[in-house]
């Protein structure tokens, strides 16, 4: 009997967790916010990080009268969802979820490892989707993983030499991140701003990083895509993120100076950035 009442225990916190996946997210509406006439965005994050590097981007966005969704991924941030269960199906069904609670079309903006969760997401939800974004993000083709992408950029500061894999290898995270996480996500952060980054780590789950994406191609190809460059980028090559933009043919590009998570250490240029998507 206490075997079962553990088993019991344990499927139930395994449902919460799930239901938690698909269920987080919330609608905008008018009553929210008395000026909000804008666009609707979605902000995916990126791997080792969380919606909270979003904050400072979705304040200003919603100032501006827009409506702002910042997904926190399965087994990320606050959520609670088992590692077993961060795969890369859930990210993308979490964002679609998030997707078909809003009136109308979305903008989805996607950082590094978010840019494949939201190339998935569009090319599933097509009628859904207004604009893809991606900030110093991953552009996965379909039959490609992130894993596969990273390993081509050889400039990246990301590497074994840096990085501690749990035993069974289901997670992955940084050795010595207190000097790793700012040299290579923030160098050009304030001290507070690193400090945020370092006590928010968590390990990332491997498995999304090394499922290929599966999509129809054309469908991707008529999304209206844009590409935001981090010049001083060291977790994905300013150069790597250019051959990226081109081999998936987006033109309309910009550039901030700055490092990986330009949301954190320059978020008014981020934020401006996506304003002027909304005219």
């Amino acid at each position: 009997m206490k075997k079962f009442k553990q088993k019991m225990k344990q499927n139930l916190l395994k449902v919460l967790a799930l239901s938690l996946v698909f269920t987080t997210a919330v609608a905008c509406s008018n009553d929210d916010n008395p000026k909000r006439n804008g666009k609707t965005f979605i902000l995916v994050h990126g791997a080792w990080q969380a919606s909270f590097v979003w904050d400072n981007v979705k304040e200003q966005l919603e100032k501006q009268g827009h409506c702002v969704i910042a997904v926190e991924l399965p087994a990320h941030g606050k959520d609670i969802s088992p590692i077993a269960e961060a795969t890369l199906d859930n990210y993308v069904a979490k964002v679609k979820s998030a997707m078909n609670q809003q009136e109308g079309k979305i903008i989805l903006v996607g950082h590094s490892l978010g840019g494949a969760v939201i190339t998935q997401a569009a090319a599933e939800l097509p009628d859904k989707t207004e604009k893809v974004v991606y900030i110093a993000g991953f552009v996965p083709f379909s039959g490609e993983s992130v894993n596969s992408l990273s390993a081509l950029d050889k400039q990246s500061e990301i590497s074994l030499d840096v990085l501690i894999a749990s035993q069974d290898f289901s997670t992955v995270t940084f050795a010595n991140p207190e000097i790793n996480i700012p040299k290579i996500f923030c160098h050009d952060a304030t001290l507070q701003q690193k400090t945020l980054l370092i006590q928010n780590l968590k390990a990332e789950p491997t498995a999304p990083m090394g499922t290929p994406l599966q999509y129809n191609t054309e469908v991707f190809e008529k999304t209206d895509k844009y590409y935001i460059y981090t010049k001083q980028d060291r977790a994905i090559s300013y150069g790597f993120q250019q051959k990226m933009a081109q081999k998936a043919g987006i033109t309309k590009t910009f550039i901030i100076d700055a490092s990986h998570s330009p949301f954190v250490s320059k978020p008014k240029e981020v934020a401006a950035i996506l304003q002027s998507l909304t005219k």
